[in-house]
């Protein structure tokens, strides 16, 4: 790992991928004022891992957070829980990639291993060299700086004299052919070691688990597809001298058997053992199914082969295991499901009204008059698809990390609603559950959900008509959310719109503060309605507040919130991740402690500010917010906003008890906005007389 990386940036991603909670601890701090040195330390699971020490605690802090990912990311075996699950930028950290071959090899085929080490002095320093023993043979040595890196080039070694030339560096390289067929040559590398492990399942029961290190199969399995994997524990029972645990492996939010065990280890490893067994068994059945398709389709007389639309030069039929559609363009080439496609296929929707869903979602078409199926070279392939069939007029309002939304006018209603696609997980069905159970006018309305094989492409340079259907991997499913159509213009718009004005102007601007203090009001009124629901938002800030048609504030993106069971452990665990917008985050949603309703109120807070305060630049904002977050607020603000000043500064306490409820807070708005309704009344009354 190279120094300039932002390691506290990589425990975060950690964390959001595994659930894990990382937490920083102060350990000290020594020297004089002018010359201090601060301590931290990582804490993740219970376990502390080594300090980092800075001249102040930024800097403490990332020497901590390096401390942590080397420990995580780099041990050999203990951490390997730990970097199956980081993403995979963080799996790439690992450079062991031929001793765990190696290993693998070893327990695939049966065979021995026994590494061999010694260690040289040298005038400057220690040269370590190793060399394998790989049943009865003996491979060369290498050597390295440390052992672990002589280690790994004796494993590359035998690599080479086993496999020939070819290696399994993945390395930058300036020649992109080169780089091309390396990574041609490690796919097929790959393939041939998981058709080598295959022969394990005919093992018994016993043998099999004896001998055969299924967690450390599923991870190379995972690592190879790209896949995430993670080992989540199911329940824990027994007394505590002889417990049970139940664990299982969820690989792509797909999750597979439960395994019981003794100690969490054997738990584990029979749970990867039953999710091993079935992904080789659906492998297997998708290899039958596309390979008997392939038959049907080459005995058929209406195939391609028959009907005399192949010349000579066509493509003759592989011993592969995919369905080769010959086409005039750039071949097209359907791979199992278990296999990642590497060319996009473009759908067409050309008398989808004439066809059938199971027609439509298969790639065999059927032609008009003619039962038998057929595979013909120019039609392009067709798919089902509720959105392209049920709405029109379809515009793209937003674009991000959690996918795309539409503005789209239903056909049959003469009506538009935005429709939000994602790729469909389980906790992607978390925000549509929520949104089903809400219904309130400040609160963005749901209308329904389905589920499709692919999402909807726009293309922005032509218009909607021209806009298709592809998909790059068969097994991803997209949720299409749709929802009530709200004003384009955010929250934040309106912020930023009014932060052009002169600072001095906007500290006039009564029609700002009367705004603001609406706004306020009906996005309190809002939360107060989730929190009766025993929900947390967790993301509340300016971009997730919308407005209707009409002008009212809308609450919005549900895609973090979480109820709160203090009797669930479970969800205790989700209530002390690091997740949400960090600048709006409350300081216990920050430092991984159990939060609870509490941290809405602060984020409600900061908005408040914004809302009155003109703050022109983002420098300035960035400048201030650290004192914002802290209570200290400008004093400008407190002369001019007295009321707001209270009010603001008990929503930011430091402690989430002492922070006011969201029914208090609305009282307290709604007995100001009284006040200045009167105060105004009396000055039109002066003005008159």
């Amino acid at each position: 790992m190279m120094a300039s990386e932002n390691y506290v940036d990589q425990l975060n991603r950690y964390s959001h991928q595994t659930g894990e909670t990382v937490s920083y601890e102060e350990v000290g701090c020594v020297g004089p004022d002018h010359s201090r040195t601060f301590k931290l330390r990582v804490v993740i699971k219970g376990q502390a891992y080594p300090e980092g020490v800075g001249k102040n605690k930024k800097e403490a802090k990332q020497n901590a957070a390096k401390n942590a990912c080397e420990c995580l990311f780099d041990k050999p075996a203990d951490s390997a829980e730990y970097s199956a699950k980081a993403s995979p930028a963080l799996v790439q950290l690992k450079a062991s990639n031929y001793t765990s071959w190696l290993n693998l090899h070893s327990q695939g085929n049966g065979v021995t291993i026994r590494p061999e080490e010694t260690t040289s002095i040298g005038p400057v320093y220690a040269t370590h060299w190793c060399k394998f023993v790989v049943g009865d043979k003996e491979y060369p040595a290498a050597s390295g700086r440390t052992k672990k890196e002589a280690k790994e080039e004796a494993a590359k070694l035998v690599y080479q004299e086993m496999m020939g030339s070819n290696t399994l560096d993945t390395g930058d390289d300036t020649d992109s052919g080169t780089s091309s067929l390396r990574s041609e040559d490690l796919e097929k590398d790959a393939s041939n070691i998981c058709n080598q492990l295959k022969h394990l399942n005919t093992l018994t029961e016993d043998q099999s688990f004896a001998g055969t290190n299924f967690i450390g199969m599923i991870y190379m399995r995972c690592q190879e597809r790209g896949w995430s994997c993670v080992f989540t524990e199911e329940k824990r029972c027994g007394p505590s001298h002889i417990p049970e645990f139940f664990y299982k492996v969820v690989i792509n939010d797909k999750e597979y058997p439960v395994g019981k065990g003794r100690s969490i280890k054997e738990a584990k490893q029979k749970a990867a053992k039953l999710a091993w067994s079935e992904l080789n068994h659906q492998s297997d059945l998708n290899k039958k199914v596309v390979s008997d398709e392939g038959a049907e389709a080459k005995n058929s007389p209406t195939s391609l082969k028959d009907s005399g639309q192949i010349k000579s030069n066509s493509l003759t039929p592989s011993a592969s295991d995919s369905i080769v559609f010959m086409d005039p363009s750039p071949i097209i080439q359907i791979q199992s499901p278990d296999v990642k496609p590497k060319i996009k296929i473009a759908a067409n929707f050309h008398n989808v009204c004439n066809k059938s869903k199971e027609d439509l979602i298969n790639f065999k078409l059927k032609d008009k008059g003619n039962s038998q199926r057929t595979k013909t070279p120019t039609q392009p392939v067709s798919s089902f698809s509720r959105f392209t069939l049920d709405y029109d007029s379809i515009q793209s309002l937003d674009k991000g990390a959690f996918g795309r939304v539409f503005k789209a006018k239903h056909k049959l209603e003469n009506k538009f609603y935005a429709v939000k696609i994602v790729r469909y997980k389980e906790k992607t069905l978390q925000e549509v559950k929520v949104l089903s159970d809400l219904n309130h006018c400040n609160i963005v309305r749901y209308h329904s959900c389905w589920i499709e094989d692919t999402t909807y492409q726009w293309d922005g340079s032509s218009d909607a008509s021209s806009a298709s259907q592809s998909s790059t991997d068969f097994a991803v499913k997209y949720l299409y959310i749709q929802m009530e159509l709200c004003d384009i213009k955010t929250l934040r718009v309106w912020i930023d719109e009014k932060n052009i004005q002169n600072p001095k102007k906007s500290l006039r601007d009564s029609k700002r503060r009367e705004d603001g203090l609406s706004i306020a009001l009906q996005i309190i009124i809002g939360v107060e309605y989730i929190h009766s629901m025993n929900l947390i938002h967790r993301d509340l800030k300016p971009a997730n507040i919308m407005f209707s048609r009409t002008g009212t504030v809308k609450i919005g993106d549900f895609g973090l919130v979480t109820p709160v069971i203090n009797d669930d452990s479970e969800n205790q665990r989700e209530r002390r991740g690091y997740k949400g917008t960090p600048s709006y985050m409350a300081p216990e949603q920050r430092n991984g402690i159990l939060y609870d309703r509490k941290v809405d109120i602060f984020a409600l807070g900061l908005i408040y500010f914004e809302l009155f305060w003109n703050i022109p630049t983002i420098h300035e904002k960035n400048n201030m917010w650290d004192d914002v977050r802290n209570q200290k607020l400008p004093l400008v603000f407190c002369q001019h906003f007295i009321e707001e000043s209270q009010i603001i500064k008990s929503m930011l306490c430091f402690k989430p008890e002492e922070r006011p409820e969201a029914s208090k807070i609305k009282s307290d708005l709604e007995e100001h906005k009284r006040s200045l309704e009167a105060l105004k009344m009396l000055q039109r009354d002066r003005q008159t007389v």
